[in-house]
């Protein structure tokens, strides 16, 4: 059967508080093919002992959205079967972020062969700027995209877009004869990862319970770890060609997975699919019949009749829409974050491993061996991140991160600068390693989680979107300018700028970074609802919500 309809066939009661928050209105299809319409309702969701909220953001001076009903924010969590569920949607997207993550380490990992003497495509210091640039040049383009795709066809679909244009990408980088076809194909590998980037982190963060969505959200960074991993011992090891070919498996291979997962519920809610949205969120909680979905499902579709009846009449362009304060509020905070993130080194180190630490190691060790080594010390350590995120909450991450980012930095900088590394030491390749070990485990991935945590759902899908277009121009902006700014500020004056970066990491991150470990996303749109800008001025009278049985 085709799920676009499957909407229109099954006649079901809504809770009364549900019922009341709608009116009379009929729950329509979005999609432009449905034509018919008809009132969908649900069984009742709540058993006959109802539990309550004790307190609330509302309660605590968030502006409601017109008509809308708080609802209790956690019955129970999913069962065995809904977390194995979760984990196989947080696979596709590990095999999908294991093929993103080969881009980025592409330059890295292969320059090094590109600017042998004996390279079939010669390559000066100007060339490389623009292998290792075009990659951010080209992302915004499928940024810029991958809003209107996620918030038409869905996020699953937006994601299966992007897998055929990165396999071609890495096809016409595999053959390339020429400088112009490596450019065009980081170009085209570039956009189909701005394509992904922000379905997979919005895709997981809609699917995952609060519980688990810390470290599901994080899982496509260390996946991207992998990844960088990956095509940096497939450097080391083969010629880049060879290199190209093997890194378009994990392409393919997501594609065939996605095809085999459902869609978004929140996207089905809003599209008007609600059959199929209780059928994903029965998958995802534990099976037909969970409590938990159908309170779940209970929020959803209270939060779009609530925002449907607030927009009702009023111009709801998406510049407007950026324009309201509860959407302001994140997007400043995440990106003048990303903006520190990409001046602090975090990906400059990747793109640039084996240039970067060339100059300043000992001549007994060699530098495409350390580059190695900070890609596995990333993997590690997004990990250690991701379980961290779930356990200690985002904000203590963030501080430590950015805090060690800065020591370590700041002291890389001198020992340069100074030359207290003798020719046998190994001070240096171990700082270098405990920097990246810092700026992994936070501020590699805070930005992904920040993008699936903090943008309202009513413009997440061209929110993200922009966001990750903004972070991918700074990073352009930073990496094509690299060997200009080496020559300017030497290595130790790069490590410095690293450094100061990370301090300023860490004033934001203490300022403006909220804590949203175990929050529904609701909750979360609700704290940005609340006249607050600085975290230490959030009401503190009572707990964001407790669920108490009575």
């Amino acid at each position: 059967m085709d799920e676009r309809g499957d909407h229109d066939h099954d006649a079901m009661e809504y809770t009364p508080m549900v019922r009341g928050a709608l009116g009379t209105a009929a729950t329509t299809a979005a999609s432009a093919d449905t034509a018919d319409t008809a009132l969908v309702e649900l069984p009742p969701a709540l058993p006959p002992r109802v539990p309550r909220i004790a307190s609330g953001m509302n309660q605590d001076g968030a502006r409601p959205l017109s008509g809308e009903v708080k609802l209790p924010t956690r019955i129970h969590y999913a069962t065995r079967e809904g977390m194995l569920a979760q984990w196989l949607v947080a696979g596709a997207l590990v095999m999908l972020s294991v093929g993103a993550g080969c881009p980025i380490g592409f330059s890295g990992a292969v320059l090094p062969q590109l600017q042998h003497p004996n390279s079939s495509i010669p390559t000066d210091g100007d060339t490389a700027s623009w292998i290792v640039s075009m990659h951010s040049a080209s992302t915004p383009i499928g940024t810029l995209l991958s809003g209107p795709l996620m918030d038409r066809l869905g996020r699953n679909r937006a994601l299966q877009v992007s897998t055929p244009l990165l396999a071609a990408g890495w096809l016409v980088l595999g053959l390339a004869q020429n400088t112009a076809m490596l450019l065009v194909g980081r170009g085209m590998c570039g956009a189909a990862v701005g394509i992904l980037a922000a379905p997979s982190q919005v895709l997981l963060g809609e699917m995952s319970e609060p519980r688990m969505r810390g470290i599901l959200v994080g899982v496509p960074y260390v996946s991207y770890s992998i990844g960088i991993l990956y095509v940096f011992l497939t450097g080391w090891l083969v010629s880049w060609q060879y290199v190209c070919a093997l890194s378009a498996v994990p392409a393919v291979a997501a594609f065939v997975w996605l095809r085999c997962l459902p869609e978004s519920p929140v996207w089905l809610v809003r599209q008007g699919r609600l059959k199929k949205a209780q059928e994903t969120l029965d998958w995802l909680r534990g099976g037909a019949g969970s409590v938990q979905s159908k309170v779940e499902m209970d929020q959803l579709v209270s939060r779009a009749a609530a925002e449907k009846a607030d927009n009702a009449g009023k111009n709801t362009s998406v510049w407007r829409l950026f324009l309201q304060p509860h959407v302001v509020k994140p997007m400043v905070i995440m990106n003048v974050y990303n903006l520190l993130q990409s001046l602090s080194g975090t990906f400059i180190i990747i793109f640039y491993a084996t240039d970067l630490l060339e100059p300043v190691m000992p001549p007994n060790i060699s530098a495409k061996l350390v580059a190695i080594f900070t890609a596995v010390v990333r993997l590690v350590m997004s990990g250690v991140g991701c379980a961290l995120l779930q356990r200690v909450g985002r904000r203590p991450v963030a501080f430590v991160s950015a805090a060690g980012s800065a020591v370590f930095t700041a002291v890389l900088g001198l020992v340069v600068y100074y030359g207290w590394s003798g020719k046998d030491s190994y001070l240096v390749p171990i700082l270098a390693l405990l920097y990246v070990a810092m700026s992994s485990f936070g501020m590699f991935i805070m930005p992904g989680l920040m993008m699936s945590e903090l943008l309202p759902t009513s413009v997440r899908g061209v929110a993200s979107a922009a966001t990750t277009s903004i972070f991918n121009i700074f990073l352009f902006g930073f990496s094509k300018a690299f060997p200009s700014l080496e020559r300017l500020l030497g290595s130790a004056g790069f490590f410095w700028l690293f450094s100061v970066s990370s301090v300023l990491n860490l004033l934001w991150s203490f300022l403006f970074l909220p804590e949203t470990n175990g929050r529904s996303l609701n909750e979360i749109e609700d704290y940005f609802l609340a006249g607050v800008w600085l975290w230490h001025r959030r009401p503190r009278r009572r707990p964001l919500s407790t669920v108490v049985e009575g």
